[in-house]
């Protein structure tokens, strides 16, 4: 029988005196109610709670904090103005010292709940810097009777909260919203405009709009002036996912980021995906490396390569590294990185890895090679069908780049049924003050 919601009634009664007794596995406390589990956002480990429910179903029940009648050490009070309705952030009340042993917790509780795995060794986190982090972010844009709304998501709601500030946007990018209010309302055209994304490269600042219809000549003037008098990078996209650059700086219509430890640089667009914290980036990519122990007779597969982050350091060290990605458009780019920094020995292809894949039959022949490692680095979802489909080929070395411990959690149950023992996991601080969790794991044959 399907779980029924509450009545509303119900879902908004306040629960006294609940104990959050550890964290879901995206960051939420986690207590007990009439023998089910309750979710509660805002709630720490430790922490006595009073507790709104905003959900009550057969199997578990959902609610907010609003009272806390014994608080935790690591309870910090939130820098930003709009940390309590914007969606952007979910963890400013936490210290940043206990955010990342809390994710920490979070992954290990998933693997050793869902596959009985426990790692041989825990590394130190990678961290970030807990604030001014983030190199990209998309805006959502609303007109209403006139007015201008501009900013991210309120949590759990289609509403957008009007930032006039936020904390975790990289300090170059932090004046761009208010740029964006003063430019917006002159042109004519503007309630055409959606979303406005912005971008912090080594190229320098970047904007996106995206607009729902087409914006006349004098609207394309005063957004390029606007670019012009900024050095701003502006690029427009339009319903039919074009995009085009309105106007650059240097007169390169490509962004590009770098990581200066392996001497490597990388051209992108901006609807490309990117890491939004790059100094994270730079450690992880020397981590995957000193992890996987590459040697120059090395022959690596790397599955979801994107734009090849991992393929071109991984190909400074070794003979032959093989790319596969999903998005053609990466693809290209991927192979067009590898020419710009002079490595001969990467190659990449298309292929959709959540589905069958049929390398022989398009004459690609990668799937089945002989290599020495592998580097797993999927979406959400995880990557259960080319670890299912790979069985018997995968190489004795297999690093997995996780952005879910459930998926992880699942993923790795299905490698120790292959052999594969748990060596070592480390989780990375990508995005503070959220509930994102990112690790990295290192498996090895037994």
């Amino acid at each position: 029988m399907r779980s029924q919601k509450a009545s509303p009634g119900a879902r908004r009664r306040v629960v006294g005196e609940v104990l959050v007794h550890g964290l879901s596995h995206d960051g939420r406390g986690l207590a007990r109610l009439k023998g089910k589990t309750l979710f509660v956002e805002g709630g720490l480990p430790g922490e006595q709670v009073s507790v709104l429910l905003t959900e009550d179903r057969r199997r578990f029940s959902s609610g907010r904090v609003t009272d806390i009648e014994s608080a935790s050490d690591e309870r910090v009070s939130p820098p930003c103005r709009h940390f309590k309705v914007c969606g952007g952030c979910s963890l400013q009340y936490w210290s940043h010292e206990g955010q990342l042993q809390g994710k920490q917790s979070i992954v290990l509780d998933q693997l050793q709940r869902f596959s009985s795995l426990i790692p041989t060794e825990i590394a130190e986190p990678l961290a970030s810097q807990p604030y001014g982090y983030r190199y990209r972010a998309r805006l959502s844009i609303l007109w209403k009777k006139g007015r201008l709304s501009l900013g991210f998501r309120e949590k759990q709601s289609k509403q957008i909260v009007n930032i006039r500030e936020c904390p975790v946007l990289a300090e170059p990018l932090q004046s761009l919203p208010e740029l964006l209010r003063e430019c917006l309302p002159e042109l004519n055209q503007r309630e055409a405009i959606s979303h406005a994304e912005l971008f912090l490269a080594d190229s320098g600042r970047a904007i996106l709009l995206r607009h729902t219809r087409g914006l006349p000549p004098a609207d394309l003037s005063r957004l390029e002036a606007m670019a012009r008098e900024q050095r701003l990078h502006l690029y427009l996209m339009g319903d039919e996912k074009h995009t085009r650059c309105l106007y650059s700086p240097v007169g390169d219509p490509w962004l590009y980021y770098q990581i200066p430890e392996m001497d490597l640089k990388f051209q992108f667009r901006p609807t490309d995906f990117t890491q939004v914290n790059w100094p994270v980036n730079c450690q992880m990519v020397a981590q995957a490396l000193d992890w996987l122990e590459l040697t120059p007779e090395d022959r690596v597969l790397d599955l979801f390569c994107g734009l090849g982050n991992f393929s071109l350091a991984m190909a400074r060290k070794t003979t032959s590294v093989i790319g596969v990605e999903g998005s053609a458009g990466a693809v290209e780019r991927a192979a067009f990185n590898a020419d710009l920094n002079g490595l001969k020995n990467s190659h990449f292809y298309q292929a959709n890895l959540a589905a069958l894949v049929e390398g022989d039959k398009s004459g690609e022949g990668w799937l089945y090679q002989h290599y020495d490692a592998m580097l797993l680095d999927p979406p959400r979802t995880g990557a259960i069908e080319i670890i299912e489909q790979m069985k018997g080929h995968i190489p004795d070395r297999l690093l997995y780049i996780s952005c879910n411990p459930a998926t992880l959690a699942r993923d790795a149950g299905a490698l120790a049924q292959q052999g594969f023992k748990l060596v070592r996991l480390g989780v990375m601080d990508m995005f503070p003050q959220t509930g994102h969790v990112e690790s990295m794991a290192l498996f090895k044959q037994s």
